[in-house]
């Protein structure tokens, strides 16, 4: 006969090493652990030969120091930075661009509170700019990814630093939502703008992100 205590401790052992690399069931959507959030970065592997990607800790997201005349966008600003000041997983990706991924979890509303500010940013941000031309915001189309996506991108002409001549940087935002895991990709470029290449970023992680859920039935 079938011992049950022992067949009780085998499921559990079971149990705990699929929890440790699947995010979550098809039935429940829950948050993910640190382990489960940095196993969905973009690597370097996924990049190929082409560049390469360092975990680190990146700085938090910050558009509220954006030097634009308008009131709506600015309250926008103020409200994404708000949502992502929170723990995440985080890479720097050296590739064709300059950037990185920024992965965050949590309940579906704290989910639906990120997504809902980056539509925000897109549409009130949209045209934005300051006085002297130096700024200015316009809203992308990031096609379909994962669930939901939204993105932006932040053209900026002021020097970074004293003394510097006049460049023109692109700051691509792309968010993406999947199930329990939100991924934030950022793409920079000075000059020309480098969208195509965010772009080709911000699907390799949302296609991580789908591959890592099992499909609902």
């Amino acid at each position: 006969m079938n011992n049950p205590a022992r067949i009780a401790v085998t499921a559990l052992t079971l149990a705990a090493s699929l929890a440790a690399v699947v995010p979550a069931s098809a039935a429940s959507d829950r948050p993910l652990s640190r382990t489960q959030l940095k196993k969905l970065l973009v690597t370097t592997k996924d990049l190929g030969k082409a560049g390469g990607t360092v975990p680190m800790d990146l700085k938090r997201l910050d558009l509220t120091g954006l030097e634009v005349d308008d009131a709506r966008c600015l309250t926008a600003a103020r409200a994404f930075d708000a949502v992502f000041d929170r723990p995440a997983q985080s890479a720097l990706v050296l590739w064709r661009i300059s950037g990185g991924e920024r992965l965050y979890t949590g309940d579906a509303a704290t989910l639906k509170k990120m997504t809902s500010a980056a539509q925000r940013v897109a549409t009130a941000c949209d045209g934005a700019g300051d006085r002297r031309n130096m700024v200015k915001i316009v809203k992308r189309a990031p096609g379909k990814l994962g669930q939901e996506a939204y993105a932006f991108e932040v053209q900026d002409s002021n020097p970074v630093y004293e003394g510097q001549g006049t460049k023109l940087y692109h700051f691509d935002y792309v968010v993406i939502r999947h199930r329990s895991a939100v991924a934030v990709v950022q793409g920079i470029s000075v000059g020309a703008n480098h969208w195509k290449d965010t772009m080709t970023l911000a699907r390799k992680a949302a296609a991580k992100l789908v591959k890592a859920y099992p499909r609902h039935p």
